[in-house]
């Protein structure tokens, strides 16, 4: 059964949460290589915290499957849990959680219909590109 992308869904990772949000991302994933969804921080707040930023599309129920009890995938089944539950536990869904932007120890995530714009979430998390010659 195909699935329907209705959604795109911006996350924005501290620096200290990318293990763990890897691992979120590869219990909710379709694949392997999700694990791989946060990479190094290339982004910053105006407290020069740094950010691993992922937006792609996702499902109409994805706000509903990162809520719910985590389980280890087929295409993962040593994917670990306790650090996926982690991340979880930070999630900050944009618009439902009070004063909002990203911030330390939050993993900040913006779901709008697709195809949505990844650059106006960001905007309103208060993250910008680090400039490469700083990375």
């Amino acid at each position: 059964m195909p699935t329907s992308y209705t959604h795109r869904v911006t996350i924005v990772c501290p620096a200290d949460l990318i293990p763990d949000a890897n691992q979120l991302a590869l219990v909710l994933g379709e694949s392997p290589s999700d694990d791989h969804t946060f990479g190094a921080p290339h982004y910053e707040d105006a407290g020069g915290n740094l950010y691993a930023v992922s937006s792609t599309v996702a499902t109409g129920n994805f706000q509903t499957k990162a809520g719910s009890p985590l389980q280890a995938p087929g295409h993962a089944p040593d994917a670990d849990l306790v650090a996926a539950a982690r991340a979880q536990a930070a999630i900050y869904i944009h618009g439902q959680h009070g004063p909002d932007g990203a911030a330390p120890g939050r993993l900040w995530v913006s779901l709008e219909p697709a195809p949505g714009n990844a650059r106006a979430a960001l905007d309103v998390a208060g993250v910008t590109p680090v400039p490469q010659e700083a990375i």
